[in-house]
């Protein structure tokens, strides 16, 4: 894969990952995205992992507002986001693995 295409897929991998306007992590998304096109190579191992963990946010967030149609849209493209990550040996895919749920007490 070329740098340019992997910075232009990274973008828009993160636009699809982009709440609404009123979203309090909308600034968050913008700001990455910026930063992934404005950096070098190297620097997007970082910017993956950072993508990753925003999803995670956008994902738990529209989790707890109980917005459903938001929430599968945003796990289709951070999942999405993550295979492209993956594939393109920004992120090792053991740094994908799903967090372990906290057992409630009973």
């Amino acid at each position: 894969m070329t740098q340019q295409y992997i910075i232009g897929q990274f973008s828009v991998l993160l636009e699809e990952l982009q709440p609404s306007p009123g979203d309090c992590l909308a600034a968050a998304v913008r700001e990455l995205r910026e930063e992934v096109e404005h950096s070098s190579v190297p620097m997007l191992r970082t910017l993956a992992s950072q993508a990753m963990a925003l999803g995670d946010s956008i994902c738990f967030g529209a989790l707890e507002r109980g917005d459903v149609s938001s929430f599968c849209r945003y796990a289709e493209a951070a999942v999405a986001l993550g295979e492209f990550t993956d594939a393109a040996g920004l992120i090792l895919s053991s740094d994908m693995a799903v967090p372990t749920a906290r057992r409630l007490p009973e």
